[in-house]
């Protein structure tokens, strides 16, 4: 099946409107840029002059075109952007691509944007931009942009960005980095940032997927594109800007889209398998690690330096990045004992700094060949001064190309120093396959997250819980009624009875069974702890009905009678419902451990037990659940059921509540139970039950 976007990257034929032969104009800039890579389609100007336009003649118009252009190049002002894509549309053009940023209105007072939009859709075809830089693609020449690509080297990173000067600023600078396609869909006039996603898996040549991302217009879709990249063995490293509520202000008013929960967007990034980053930089190493189409096996990595102190420094950083390094075996030990000068000491980082002599080239020869071969080791990575006036340059390239011969592992070689000047190894490294990375903290940053990416990739799917029809809402959702909803769905709560007056507050007790708790159920007494709303340790009838006595007259009649919990350790469980991605659940310390461990894992509604407690397990308070200092072990398989089916419960009412909290999840070594919860409904069933 031909992919929406194919008339656009793999155009036979382009109209350039807008050309010009006015030295320094946009419309040369265009031109030129189109004649820039060698393509071998058919490139044809329009001008409303006509005349001559760097050899070639210009057409005042498409319609005087002989043939239907693939792609629409409309290097024109908004103002004359309807006429000119709907002219495209009638001689068949079937892509096209907007550079304006598409700001104003028509005549007749219509806002630009959504009229291109609009008629983008009716026509169903695929227009890249406005507010962007163009498309290009290296492997057959194509230029739809005001940049010249002849500089630009066809590798396998394809890059898409919504901000156009990030087009440039990675796409035009250093040609270490060797792409397939460079996008930059700006406004997404006719067609989503999930489109070039899909388009750029479905490429042989692309071998990883970069993204500068703002927002997601279109959400499912995003994560069917990040699906498919997955399963598809495509890493896609995704820089998504609008973390923050000012950036994300600014993102809104950059592209008119929402910038989204980045919460949301986070956890979809580790539930599609996508890498996330935080910056260009991490962005471009990360890409450029995984586009040599090898895989790191299980592992670590094994690192090779040149220098004592800097191998210091690489164990110091792998710590603290959490960047895995591979434990060396008996056998791989004793190898490099043989193989190594006596002074130099066998470990991983490696330091095979001998002698300067002739042996120094050797020696690192030998190091990397035995890590290559070592199985602990997943990819291997070399540290040296990468200077472009380096002395031992000649042996370094004869080090990668050797090592890239002699394994099928990841082989790459970094520079400590972000800002070495190395372009001119690293274009020779590139030649050879072997990626040249600047920076030992972006560089062990890339491994951690292409080995986490591998081994992800190796896990077998979870089936997805079956979500159950919602159950109707019992209104007002009070705390008991809140802990009997979540029980339907698997979520087990702490035994309780609601009471109004001493009565039925001292049958409770007898009925339930003593330790008790008694908490005010009193409407909108939210902070119950804080205004004396809850006691506990209630051992007997008579300390029970002591407390309903100056409860009831500090805060009113209406309590909760709970069978006090067994003593464990605390989480708290939440949902919200995201307006792109739909229920997206919480976990984090609950109770009082909120203070000590200032953390919280999300994930989209449903899950499965295994995810639940691989969320749990990366809460830094899990380590409370294996027993410390004489403490039993708590029933961590426990908690991720109920977590689990916690989610369910979520799914179930995503149309029926606007947040799901519970708080504390008591979990101890006899399972885990839910004490406290607040169901809020949405808005609307709210309204219909005043």
């Amino acid at each position: 099946m031909v992919h929406r976007l194919s008339p656009m990257f793999d155009a036979g034929s382009v109209a350039v409107v807008g050309a010009s032969a006015r030295p320094g104009s946009f419309g040369e800039r265009l031109a030129r840029a189109a004649l820039s890579a060698g393509f071998a389609g058919q490139v044809s100007f329009v001008n409303p002059r006509g005349g001559e336009i760097l050899g070639m003649e210009a057409l005042p118009s498409m319609r005087e075109l002989d043939h239907a252009p693939d792609m629409a190049v409309l290097g024109v002002g908004a103002p004359n952007l309807e006429a000119a894509l709907l002219e495209a549309i009638e001689i068949g053009a079937r892509a096209a691509v907007v550079f304006d940023a598409c700001h104003g209105s028509m005549p007749d007072g219509t806002s630009i944007l959504p009229r291109l939009r609009d008629i983008a859709t009716e026509a169903d075809i695929p227009v890249c931009g406005g507010s962007g830089m163009g498309v290009i693609n290296t492997h057959s020449g194509l230029v739809g942009s005001f940049y010249p690509a002849d500089r630009m080297k066809s590798g396998g990173i394809s890059l898409v960005a919504h901000s156009g000067s990030v087009f440039t600023v990675l796409g035009m600078n250093d040609p270490r980095f060797r792409f397939d396609l460079v996008a930059s869909p700006g406004q997404e006039i006719g067609a989503t940032m999930d489109e070039y996603i899909s388009y750029a898996v479905g490429r042989d040549p692309t071998r990883v997927i970069a993204v500068f991302m703002e927002s997601a217009r279109n959400p499912d879709g995003l994560v069917d594109s990040l699906k498919l990249a997955r399963d598809a063995g495509k890493p896609v490293v995704i820089c998504k800007v609008g973390r923050t509520e000012e950036s994300a202000r600014l993102a809104r008013s950059h592209t008119g889209a929402l910038a989204g929960s980045h919460q949301a967007y986070e956890a979809v990034f580790r539930e599609c398998g996508a890498i996330s980053v935080n910056s260009v930089d991490a962005l471009m190493n990360t890409a450029l690690l995984c586009s040599t189409g090898r895989c790191p096996a299980p592992g670590g990595v094994g690192l090779v330096t040149d220098s004592g102190g800097l191998r210091e420094m690489q164990v110091d950083l792998a710590e603290e990045i959490g960047t895995s390094l591979a434990r060396l075996s008996g056998d791989t030990l004793a190898a490099l004992r043989d193989a190594l000068p006596p002074d130099l000491v066998p470990s991983n980082p490696l330091d095979c700094a001998a002698d300067l002599t002739a042996a120094f080239a050797r020696t690192f020869d030998s190091g990397l060949d035995i890590l290559a071969q070592a199985p602990e080791v997943s990819m291997l990575g070399f540290e040296a001064d990468l200077r472009d006036d380096y002395v031992y340059a000649p042996e370094l390239l004869g080090h990668a190309r050797r090592l890239a011969d002699r394994t099928s592992k990841p082989v790459f070689v970094y520079a400590s120093f972000g800002q070495t000047h190395n372009r001119s190894i690293a274009n020779d490294l590139a030649e050879l396959g072997v990626p040249c990375l600047n920076g030992a903290g972006i560089a062990l940053q890339a491994v951690r997250d292409f080995q986490a990416w591998a081994d992800a990739g190796r896990e077998m799917p979870e089936a997805l819980p079956l979500v159950p029809p919602a159950v109707p809402l019992p209104l007002p959702l009070d705390e008991a009624a809140s802990l009997e909803t979540l029980a339907k769905f698997g979520v087990p709560g702490a035994p309780s009875r609601v009471c109004s007056d001493a009565q039925a507050v001292a049958e409770a007790g007898r009925e339930l069974g003593y330790p008790l708790v008694l908490k005010t159920a009193e409407t909108g007494v939210d902070h119950k702890s804080d205004l004396g709303g809850v006691v506990l340790n209630l051992t007997d009838g008579l300390s029970l009905c002591a407390a309903y006595a100056d409860l009831s007259v500090k805060l009113g009649p209406r309590v909760t009678v709970q069978k006090q919990v067994t003593r464990g350790v605390e989480l708290a469980l939440g949902c919200v419902i995201d307006p792109d991605f739909g229920p997206l659940v919480m976990v984090s310390p609950g109770g009082t451990l909120v203070e000590l461990f200032d953390e919280r894992m999300f994930a989209r509604a449903p899950f499965g037990p295994e995810q639940a407690e691989r969320m749990i397990r990366r809460l830094r308070v899990s380590q409370l659940m294996d027993g410390v200092r004489g403490d039993h072990p708590s029933d961590i398989k426990a908690a991720a059921a109920v977590l689990s089916a916690f989610s369910v419960a979520c799914a179930a009412m995503r149309d029926h509540v606007a947040e799901i909290e519970v708080n504390p999840v008591v979990v101890s070594g006899a399972g885990a139970i839910a004490v406290d919860a607040l169901i809020a409904a949405a808005q609307d069933q709210a309204t219909d039950a005043e």
